[in-house]
Formats: C-alpha cells, structure tokens, sequence
C-alpha cells in the first residue's frame, strides 16, 4: 500500500513538472515569436517592457501615416490620398507609367518607351515622382506563349506586383495610336503637336472613376491648348477589351499619345504640354 502511494506521488510530481516545463516553453515561444516581429536588441529581449513598447511601436509604424489602397475586383478602390496624421514634410504626389504595347513605334523609330522616359522626367519637373516600369511586357507576353491580345493579361500581373510595393495618385498606360496623320496631329502656326486620345474600358467596375479622371485631364488640356486632346474613348463593344486592367483602381486612365505617323518631336511638343497639366491636376492648383 506505501508502495502504491509513493508510485502516485512521483507519478503526480512527474505531472506538475511537465505542466511547468510546458508553460515556460510556451511562455519562450511566445516571447521568440514577438521578438521576431520588432527590431530590438538582444538584452531588450529579456526586458518585457522594452519588448511590449518595440512591439507597439513595430505595429503603429505599420498602420500610421501611411496612404491605402484597396483592391477589389468586385467592388470599388478606397484611396487615401493624403496621410492618416499630417506628415512633417508633405511627399510627392506619384505616378505608376508603363506600356502594355512597349515595343509600339513612332514615324521616326523611337518606341513608346522613350516617350514614357521622357514623360517621366517632365512630370519630375513638376513635383511628380514617376515609378517607370522597368520590365518588358512583351517579352513577357513572348516567354509566356501569350497571343498578342492577352497583352493585358500580363501587364495586369505587373499593376498587381507594383501596387502590392506602393500606392499611386495616377497609373497611365502610355500607348500611341494607330490612325492616320491628319487625326492623330495638331498644327499651330509655331508648332506641331501628336494629339491625345483617353480610352476608358466601359466594362469595368471603377469606370465612373477613371472616366471621371479622364475627363477633369481633357479638359484642361482643352482649355491650354485646343484640339490637342482628341477626347475620351469609351470601349464597350464585344469585339474589344473593355477592361484594360482599369478595375485594378479607381485611378487608372489609357493614354493614346500621339500615332504611328507622328515624329518624336511632335511626341516631345506634345508632353512639354501635358506634363504640367497633369501636374496641376494632382495637385489642385497651377504649380
């Protein structure tokens, strides 16, 4: 009978210890995982004062101050244009610029990706940071087996990975037409210009939107050049794409600009025009 209750005794002190080395473990792991998350030192480790005020401050870092989009294909794009709490230097405004036809050509050779180069270091000029995509979509497109009009398929994996790394005030499809000369070209008495066309897919769910944007940019243009801006295309029909990734954000506009029968220097007179519009478009005011 002693025998039995010292057997039950060790037996439950066996219990008790494990339940304690358990607890300590957990309460180890628990302390790991939350040292993981913040950039503490190592003797701060042991401190969980130190440790619980790292991590609040890891977590406010990640929810303040910082502008949010969010994406749905379903629904309609929130975009916080301006800073939860004020900022004590206030940033750019920022462009997403990238061709989904990159490798399109003007009369005199250069590609479309010039003009989105020289596009980009115009909008500079006037406070706007321009993240220029960097990557050949049609070489994706190529590598891929993709037909020519899955185009937008691909360059819709490049708006995701761009969006997921930063939020935009504008993203502009730079394309430039296929149309004749006479209407792709405006001539003053001094210059000659490669008119503008907006396109708007009228199949996508952020269509007010980016009409809206479209629209308030046509405008203007019209009233600092006129004719300059061949209006807004809205693309609907069966036969076309009637998306152009544009359900991505309420903040996306394609832009024609110019055609295939334009000079680059018509091209280069024509964004030395629109560059400041559009910069005073993303800030309300002539800059």
């Amino acid at each position: 009978m002693t025998k039995r209750f010292e057997s039950k005794k060790r037996l439950k002190r066996k219990w008790l210890l494990e339940y304690l080395f358990l607890l300590l473990f957990a309460y180890l792991l628990i302390r790991l995982c939350i040292y993981t998350l913040v950039d503490i030192s190592p003797t701060s480790y042991f401190s969980m004062k130190d440790l619980s005020k790292s991590f609040y401050e890891e977590m406010k870092a990640s929810t303040i101050n910082n502008p949010t989009v969010l994406l749905s294909y379903r629904g309609h794009a929130v975009s916080l244009k301006q800073p939860l709490l004020a900022a004590s230097k206030p940033s750019n405004k920022k462009i997403y610029l990238y061709s989904t036809h990159n490798k399109e050509t003007y009369q005199t050779g250069e590609k479309v990706t010039q003009a989105a180069l020289d596009f980009k270091t115009a909008l500079n000029d006037f406070q706007v940071d321009v993240h220029l995509e960097e990557g050949d979509i049609q070489e994706f497109v190529e590598m891929n087996n993709y037909a020519y009009y899955q185009s937008y398929q691909a360059s819709r994996l490049f708006i995701e990975d761009a969006l997921k790394k930063d939020t935009y005030d504008l993203i502009i499809d730079l394309h430039r037409d296929a149309t004749s000369k006479n209407n792709s070209t405006l001539k003053t008495d001094e210059k000659s210009y490669a008119k503008v066309l907006f396109v708007i897919g009228g199949k996508n769910v952020m269509y007010r939107e980016n009409y809206a944007i479209a629209e308030e940019i046509h405008e203007a243009i019209e009233k600092k050049l006129p004719k300059l801006s061949r209006g807004i295309l809205v693309q609907t029909g069966s036969s076309v794409n009637g998306i152009y990734n544009q359900d991505l954000n309420a903040n996306m506009i394609l832009l024609e600009l110019g055609g295939n029968q334009n000079t680059y220097e018509e091209v280069q007179n024509t964004i030395s025009v629109i560059a400041p519009i559009i910069g005073e478009y993303l800030y309300g005011k002539t800059i």
